[in-house]
């Protein structure tokens, strides 16, 4: 047995039990004769008028014809193709039927072979996840602050539950991805004091594990600051708009009161019917007295 990335190789030994009956096929090989020689002059012959014709196709009687002749051979070629498939399908049908009992008896080794395949895939689950767990209580155990910072999950790589890997591979592994963040918190702390945003490159750092992510982030919340300082100077440098002059209000004029009078009004000419109408709109705003007529014109 040899181990090679994870992968096992088994040494497959086929043991015949005595009395165990091998598959005997009885077959005989079919022969399918047809007159194909014959068929083949007579098929010349009716294709030899059509080879290389020409045709007219700027006449409707020419577009006609090309295509009825068109029609002919293809019906030529329908005959001969139903007739194969005709023959093939009843020479398939032992075939199929072969195949189909074969298929049915080797079900009978799968079933068998599928259940210790399950077996075994559960075993190697149980095994990838026990080694998983020891691995995980390792780095609890020697990166216990930042443990719970930066689950397990999250520095976990495949290959370490391979056989081939080992278990004290994969601890040195992860020790080494550890001692890789920490460099990384170390580079980060030493411009802690030339950084506006630290606390945000420190969480970007411990999110993504990337020390370049961390430093874009902290740059980009520097460029933010920028913009939002550069609009709130330009909003407070902007003078107020002056208030409009207020109209100072002119004095009261007392209203005077009017005097009544007597009134006479002439109308050189007028018909009885204005005269009446004119009557009318006085006593509306509440003038009365006396309208008459001086004579008849």
């Amino acid at each position: 047995m040899s181990e090679e990335n994870g992968a096992e190789e088994v040494v497959a030994e086929v043991i015949e039990e005595q009395g165990a009956p091998d598959l005997v096929v009885t077959y005989s090989p079919s022969v399918i004769s047809a007159n194909f020689d014959a068929m083949e002059d007579s098929i010349r012959a009716k294709v030899a008028d059509y080879e290389g014709a020409k045709y007219d196709l700027t006449k409707d009687e020419s577009i006609k014809e090309a295509k009825n002749d068109r029609l002919y051979l293809n019906g030529l070629k329908k005959e001969i193709e139903e007739r194969r498939k005709a023959v093939k399908r009843e020479y398939n049908k032992p075939l199929a039927a072969f195949e189909k009992r074969c298929k049915e008896i080797t079900s009978i080794i799968d079933g068998a072979s599928d259940g210790i395949k399950a077996q075994l895939d559960q075993a190697e689950e149980d095994r990838k996840s026990r080694a998983m767990a020891k691995l995980k209580e390792h780095y609890e155990t020697f990166a216990e602050l930042l443990a719970p910072v930066v689950p397990y999950e999250r520095l976990h790589e495949k290959q370490w539950l391979n056989k081939g890997f080992g278990e004290v591979k994969a601890k040195k592994a992860l020790e080494a991805k550890v001692s890789a963040v920490a460099r990384d918190w170390d580079t980060l702390k030493a411009q802690r004091d030339s950084m506006a945003h630290y606390e945000v490159a420190e969480r970007e750092l411990f999110r993504t594990l990337d020390l370049g992510s961390a430093l874009n982030a902290a740059r980009a919340a520097d460029e933010e600051d920028a913009r939002i300082a550069a609009m709130r100077e330009a909003v407070e440098s902007k003078p107020a708009p002056r208030p409009a002059p207020r109209r100072r209000a002119e004095p009261a004029v007392a209203a005077r009161p009017e005097l009544s009078c007597a009134w006479t009004v002439e109308i050189p000419s007028a018909t009885r019917s204005q005269m009446e109408l004119l009557a009318a709109a006085l006593r509306e705003r509440g003038i009365t007295g006396t309208i008459k007529c001086k004579g008849v014109r």
